[in-house]
């Protein structure tokens, strides 16, 4: 019977090992994806900023044609 505790209480602790690296790596998993939405808004707010650069460019030679 105490043998059979003794299973018992290691499979726990193996299991309770296994739950906090899975959480560990689930808080990692979250920090990425966080790090990466952060990426891409920038990237976003960036093309956003170019295209209007490019539009403003494309006037003003529209305009010099007219001339």
């Amino acid at each position: 019977m105490e043998e059979l505790f003794q299973q018992l209480e290691r499979r726990i602790r193996h299991l309770l090992q296994k739950i906090e690296h899975l959480a560990e790596s689930n808080q990692h998993i979250q920090q990425g994806k966080r790090s990466l939405a952060r990426e891409k808004e920038h990237i976003l707010t960036k093309h956003k900023s170019v295209v209007t650069q490019i539009e403003s460019m494309v006037t003003r030679l529209k305009a010099l044609e007219g001339l």
